[in-house]
């Protein structure tokens, strides 16, 4: 009887435990996976900053046409290159300008034009670059949802339906435009007052 019991006594232990477990992976498991979405959700944003506020357009845009030529060389082909996750081999040639955004990919089509993508996933925001030589696209096409300098734009899915995005970006945009002006302004006044 003492035998029977103790079994029992360690079996509803054993089973308490379990249905506790399995309680906790079913609350912990939507919540484990809805903190990572805030997580990336929130580097997403501090990308965008960088990308909008922090990154010398004018650089960007040269770095990208960079890949272009090597498309043209025959040194790299069109393709949609992963940098941040499981990078393509090729990416860590990519000039630093780009790897400096921690792109989720760069994708470069037959037309050399060169697309940065900062999110992916359920957010699709970055950056397109066209060559010197690029044709205007076509009738149903365009260049990018806000033009940050010729041949760079910005684009995000979510931009036309959004005027809230607009404000944000746009303010964003002047904000890195200022930014890269008085960096110009310090740099040549570096150079006037240099012996």
């Amino acid at each position: 009887m003492k035998i029977s019991k103790n079994l029992f006594t360690k079996t509803n232990i054993v089973i308490v435990l379990a249905i506790t477990f399995v309680t906790v992976c079913l609350i912990l498991g939507p919540l484990g996976g809805i903190g990572y979405i805030m997580w990336d959700v929130e580097k997403g944003k501090q990308r965008e900053i960088r990308l909008l506020c922090e990154t010398d357009y004018q650089t960007l845009l040269r770095a990208c046409r960079e890949l272009s030529r090597r498309v043209t060389t025959g040194d790299l082909i069109p393709n949609h290159y992963r940098v941040r996750q499981d990078p393509h081999p090729e990416a860590s040639s990519f000039p630093q300008p780009i790897l400096d955004l921690k792109p989720t990919y760069v994708m470069i089509d037959s037309k050399r034009k060169v697309m940065i993508e900062l999110h992916g996933g359920f957010l699709h925001y970055g950056v397109m670059a066209y060559p010197e030589d690029y044709k205007e696209p076509g009738i149903n096409s365009k260049y990018g949802d806000k033009k940050l300098i010729d041949g760079l734009w910005y684009y995000n899915e979510d931009y036309e339906e959004s005027p809230k995005l607009q404000k944000k970006i746009d303010k964003l945009i002047q904000k890195g435009k200022m930014r890269q002006i008085e960096k110009n302004a310090a740099s040549v006044s570096n150079e006037d007052g240099a012996p």
